[in-house]
């Protein structure tokens, strides 16, 4: 993942509620198993299990994110597991197509998720983040970000 993807996921994470913490993991995942599954169509193996170990990572996030008290968490969960094997399905094989029944999975919930956040009108996890604005400066075509630090503490005493 390039450093300007990471940038993006760290601003927008400060800012999510729940729901959209849920579709920001949902889009880390794909990332990072696009670029395992395109490292073993290439054969680059230390690559893939690299990416796999991250997708592995957003996965189990997903599953902590689940609230297993409530009626479609199990059959989620399931469906989790289910992609969890075969990651390490296609980890093991070196090969693609264990992943692309999976992935049509987690693309259906992701899409079902996305909606829920559209609607979703909580507010932001992360009560005490700093700000960011953005916006062009006067050199040509540059876009320059500020962060407030605002005043007070931001949780941390010295």
């Amino acid at each position: 993942m390039t450093s300007e993807k990471k940038q993006e996921y760290t601003l927008r994470i400060t800012s999510a509620n729940s729901t959209a913490l849920v579709v920001i993991l949902y889009e880390m995942f794909f990332d990072f198993a696009d670029e395992a599954l395109c490292a073993v169509k290439e054969g680059r193996r230390e690559e893939a299990n690299l990416s796999f170990d991250k997708a592995q990572e957003a996965l189990l996030q997903l599953i902590g994110s689940l609230n297993m008290e409530q009626d479609p968490a199990p059959a989620i969960y399931q469906v989790y597991m289910y992609v969890s094997a075969m990651m390490g399905k296609a980890r093991g094989s070196m090969k693609a197509e264990p992943m692309e029944a999976p992935l049509r999975f987690m693309r259906s919930l992701y899409e079902t998720y996305k909606k829920d956040s559209a609607s979703d009108t909580s507010g932001p996890v992360m009560d005490n983040s700093q700000k960011v604005y953005a916006g062009l400066t006067y050199g040509k075509g540059t876009l320059s970000e500020s962060m407030d630090e605002g005043s007070g503490s931001r949780g941390f005493f010295v």
